[in-house]
């Protein structure tokens, strides 16, 4: 009976919706497929079936029925217009989605990590150095990031293409397995600390996240204000230094791992690798492999896209005989997230295809009037922070929403401009912790079987308040 009700409630969430009058200012199209992208998101909370399915099931019953809940009127009525292959167009262009692909790459990555043993070679030795305390091991993954953190754009390649692939060795050792419940006795704790960690480092540094440079591009072209980077960092760092020193420890309180310290797994740690032996060949080879994606994504990320270093390096992985084909075919995880995410992604996309994001902030604007230059502020930047659900890449947001809210920002009387797109564009990075889907990395979390659905969404809203309320009462005193 609960797996029926859960089965049931997205249909009748979507039904529901469509049924009340559509808003004023609104078109209906564009109202039925916001009801039924409100179903997706309960039945990805709930999950009566993987998300992934949801997700398929989701832009095939729109582009079936695109002629009334996706295209306008006026878009129907041009000549030569094929409502059927427009809809099928739309439904699988998330799969040519470069960030789509990066994480898949993330996981491709592991994969090698896993085979040849180089992710279980790191891990003991994180273990022997760091192991008896689970709190310790927390702060070394949170530090791991931080230090990558300014030198590379894509918080994909970043954490889910560097960090994801050596922590996920970590748990086994404490006998910690996904998709199990003894997933909490560590590997919940990890990769909970890892996802949390990179959202703080992707705001506090310009370089940390690529749609943080797309913003300033938008504030020059929208204010004629332009954000550097120290002024970015000393923007943020009042409150970035403490969120990144506090996620370790708050995840421990909020989220405990069961195993809280062990003095014997650092010993037996230090056995295995004296068992293990030197670095094998195809150790080295995915470690120099590993090194060159590094090297591009930090130093080439304007002469090679992160996601075409990442394919390289997966064809030479490949070719170098660090996995087989027959490996990849078998790594269900990430066919299974490519599946997942570009569906949302294209789900998100609809939202500002069909009008209603142009709306919403249009509604936002008009109920703006008499407020206070600091209130205002403040209220829009809540308002652009949570909206983020709407949104399954932070690079559309930025798109979307951020010369919105600017526009909105400056008919307020006495509004501080500079000052207010700055805190709007630093919000960037924490948004992402929100949802499974919020940021490039979170699919990889959430995809690796330690994070089930509903901890982290219960997780994603709680870190996610902590972080815009930290923000918020630190930032903003001294930005406004």
């Amino acid at each position: 009976m609960k797996t029926f009700w859960k089965a049931v409630a997205p249909l009748i969430v979507a039904i529901v919706i469509a049924l009340i009058p559509t808003p004023a200012g609104l078109e209906q199209h564009t109202w039925y497929y916001f009801a039924i992208f409100v179903g997706v998101i309960v039945g990805l909370m709930l999950e009566p079936i993987p998300g992934a399915a949801i997700g398929l099931i989701a832009v095939t019953l729109v582009a079936v029925f695109s002629e009334w809940v996706f295209f306008s009127p006026e878009q129907l009525a041009k000549p030569g217009f094929n409502v059927a292959n427009a809809g099928l167009s739309w439904a699988l262009s998330g799969f040519s989605n470069g960030t789509v692909w990066l994480i898949f790459g993330a996981f491709m990555f592991a994969l090698g990590y896993e085979k040849t043993g180089l992710g279980r070679r790191i891990a003991l030795m994180l273990v022997r150095a760091l192991g008896r305390r689970t709190l310790t091991l927390g702060y070394a993954v949170m530090v791991a990031d931080a230090v990558l953190a300014p030198f590379t754009p894509s918080n994909t390649a970043r954490s889910g293409g560097t960090i994801f692939p050596v922590i996920r060795s970590l748990p086994p050792l404490y006998d910690s397995k996904p998709n199990d419940p003894s997933a909490r006795r560590i590997g919940s704790y990890i990769m909970w600390i890892a996802i949390a960690t990179t959202c703080v480092t992707s705001s506090m540094f310009l370089t940390g996240l690529a749609p943080n440079l797309l913003a300033v591009e938008l504030v020059k072209k929208m204010v004629n204000v332009d954000l550097e980077w120290t002024q970015w960092f000393l923007a943020f760092a009042p409150a970035g230094i403490l969120l990144l020193l506090a996620v370790p420890l708050l995840t421990y309180v909020i989220y405990p791992p069961q195993v809280k310290q062990s003095a014997e797994v650092p010993a037996w740690a230090a056995q295995q690798l004296k068992e293990m032996g030197p670095l094998s060949r195809r150790e080295i080879t995915l470690a120099v492999l590993v090194v060159i994606a590094l090297a591009l994504w930090v130093f080439a990320d304007d002469y090679v896209n992160a996601t075409t270093a990442a394919l390289m390096v997966i064809a030479l992985m490949l070719v170098t005989g660090v996995v087989s084909w027959d490996d990849m075919l078998a790594n269900k995880q990430a066919w299974n997230t490519l599946a997942w995410f570009a569906t949302l992604v294209t789900l998100a996309d609809g939202l500002s295809r069909t009008g209603f994001v142009k709306w919403f902030a249009a509604t936002i604007s008009t109920h703006m009037s008499g407020f206070p230059p600091t209130t205002a502020a403040i209220v829009l930047v809540l308002i652009f922070f949570f909206t983020h659900y709407m949104f399954a890449s932070v690079t559309a947001h930025a798109t979307a929403m951020l010369p919105v809210m600017l526009a909105v920002g400056s008919t307020v009387p006495g509004m501080p401009m500079e000052a207010f797109a700055l805190m709007l564009s630093l919000t960037l990075g924490i948004m992402g912790i929100l949802t499974p889907y919020g940021s490039g990395p979170s699919p990889v979390y959430f995809g690796s079987g330690y994070l089930p659905a509903g901890d982290f969404w219960r997780l994603g809203l709680i870190f996610g308040v902590v972080y815009i309320a930290v923000f918020l009462l630190i930032c903003a005193p001294i930005l406004l």
